[in-house]
Order: structure tokens, then sequence, then C-alpha cells
């Protein structure tokens, strides 16, 4: 039979408390969940680090009341602790925290502006400062603007014109073969007319 230093009674009782402590831990897994959305690529690597967390602390633990020896009852021992935290007292200590946390962030939230009324202060007062220049910047903007588009209407005023006086200029230019292709048309006339006559 192995010595161990303490009684079975206190080795169960101690793996009792760790099952609670393990269900606390989880407690606090599932508070940070609460407040930080992980998504479940995050979720699964949570419950990864949980778990090595636990048996980190499990096998410590057995190591400490046993010298790596387990024991049945050491293992039941850290499940009705897990029980008895989690169908006991899991459910008040989250309410708990939850509202100690939510009163912590409302707290902070309120130094927050309080802390930030001479920033605002300051930024509002640059703001007075400044509206003469802004509305300086805003009539400049819409002059820049009204310019802009009268140059976009005129430019496009002189394209329609330059694109009327090329086609004006095509025009003229056909009219000008027509006519002479009826004046040699004429000339040959009269040309073959005279032959006949002479002959």
């Amino acid at each position: 039979m192995d010595y161990l230093p303490y009684s079975q009674e206190y080795m169960l009782a101690v793996s009792v408390m760790g099952g609670m402590l393990l269900g606390f831990i989880w407690d606090i897994y599932r508070l940070f969940r609460h407040y930080i959305k992980l998504g479940s690529v995050g979720t699964a690597m949570g419950d990864i680090v949980y778990w090595i967390v636990s048996i980190y602390i499990s096998v410590n633990l057995i190591f400490d009341l046993s010298y790596g020896n387990v024991r049945l009852f050491i293992l039941l021992g850290f499940l009705l602790g897990a029980l008895l935290y989690f169908y006991g007292i899991s459910r008040y200590i989250l309410k708990a925290s939850i509202f100690v946390v939510d009163t912590i962030l409302k707290v902070l939230k309120k130094i927050l502006n309080l802390l930030l009324i001479p920033v605002r202060f300051l930024i509002n007062l640059l703001k007075v400062i400044l509206r003469p220049i802004k509305l300086k910047c805003e009539i400049v903007k819409n002059k820049a603007k009204k310019r802009y588009k009268f140059f976009k209407f005129r430019l496009k005023k002189v394209s329609k014109n330059r694109k009327m006086l090329y086609n004006k200029k095509k025009q003229a230019k056909r009219f000008n073969k027509r006519k002479r292709g009826q004046k040699l048309e004429r000339k040959s006339k009269n040309h073959r007319t005279k032959e006949k006559n002479k002959q």
C-alpha cells in the first residue's frame, strides 16, 4: 500500500473543490463570450483553451494530492464538484457577474463622458471659430463647380458647332462635286451636238 500524506476524505474534498473551480472558470469563459461575440472559429479556439487550462489544473492537483496516482474517487470528486457548481450556484454567480460587469461598464462610460466634456467643448469652439472659413470654402467650391459646369457646357457647344461645320463642309464638297459633274455632262453633250452639226 502506497503511503500518502493526505487522507482519502481530504483528497475527495479537494477534488470536489477542484471540480467547482473548473466550473467557475467555465463561467468566466461564458461571461467573456456574453460581452464579446467570438464567432464559430473563436468559440472553437476558446473551448480548446479552456480544456487545456482544465487539464493543466487537474493534472497539477492530482500530482499534489496523490503524487500522480489517478484514483477513482478523485475523478468522481471532480465530477461531483462540477455538478454541484453547475446545478447549484452557477446561475447566481453568472447573473451577479453580469450585473457587476454591467455596473462597472456604466460607471466607466459616465467617467469617460465626463472626461470628454472639455474635448467636446473645444471641438464646438473650433467649429464656431472656423465657421466663416468653412463658409468661404463652400462659396469657393460652389463657384468652382459652376465654372466647371459652364466650361463643360461650352466644350459641348464648341464640339457640336465643329461637328456641324464639318458636316456642312462635307455637304458643300458633295454639292460642288455634283455641280462639276453636271457641268462636265453638259459640256460633253454640247460638244457632241456641235460635232453633229458640223458633219
